[in-house]
């Protein structure tokens, strides 16, 4: 197992500002683009408020009435915080999921390393393994060819004293034959020596 600790999924960290901008932007582009189009549309589809029109309906005839007024700034407002809030949920749906792949994909990337890491360890043990397998072949094989070596030599020294007691027992029997024949030259030596003196 690694002893690297964990990295904390995405989902437990404090959200930050870039987490804030991620899932406001959408929602914040959202309500401008419905309040301008809201504008757009008051814009070019309400009527002037003339003298006239201001004195029967009772419209605000100044000039900056002509491009906003109450009305459609609420209208605006509300238009816009609906799609904000409609976006806004959708945006967080999708961040939502967004950071649950994230999270699941780093869980993965994790178990992937750890798997290496024990895969590794695994491959570091059997090569130390097979070292020391191979270690002690080579301490057997020494072994035996010292057996063998002293068995040779206890071997060669038992042959060669059996060669030297061989050669000692011929030498003993040749030095018998020799004391014998050196013993029976002399006796005919001295019988034939000895003969005459016996006849007298």
């Amino acid at each position: 197992m690694i002893d690297d600790p964990t990295p904390v999924e995405l989902d437990s960290e404090r959200p930050g500002i870039r987490d804030v901008w991620e899932v406001a932007r959408l929602p914040g582009l959202f309500a401008i683009l419905t309040a301008s189009a809201a504008w757009l549309i008051w814009y070019y589809t309400s009527v002037p408020c003339t003298d006239a029109l201001a004195t029967s309906i009772g419209c605000n005839p100044a000039t900056i009435a002509r491009y906003i007024n109450v009305d459609i700034f609420g209208r605006m407002l509300t238009y816009s915080a609906i799609t904000a809030a409609a976006g806004g949920v959708w945006n967080y749906n999708m961040f939502t999921k967004m950071r649950a792949v994230i999270a699941a994909e780093t869980r993965r990337a994790n178990e992937a390393e750890q798997r290496l890491a024990e895969y590794r360890q695994q491959v570091e043990a059997e090569r130390q393994g097979l070292i020391e397998a191979l270690a002690e072949e080579r301490r057997q094989a020494a072994d035996e060819r010292q057996r063998r070596m002293e068995e040779e030599f206890h071997r060669s020294e038992e042959e060669h004293r059996t060669l030297m007691q061989q050669n000692a027992e011929v030498n003993r029997a040749m030095i018998a034959a020799l004391t014998e024949l050196t013993t029976e030259i002399v006796r005919l030596r001295q019988q034939r020596n000895g003969g005459p003196h016996n006849g007298q």
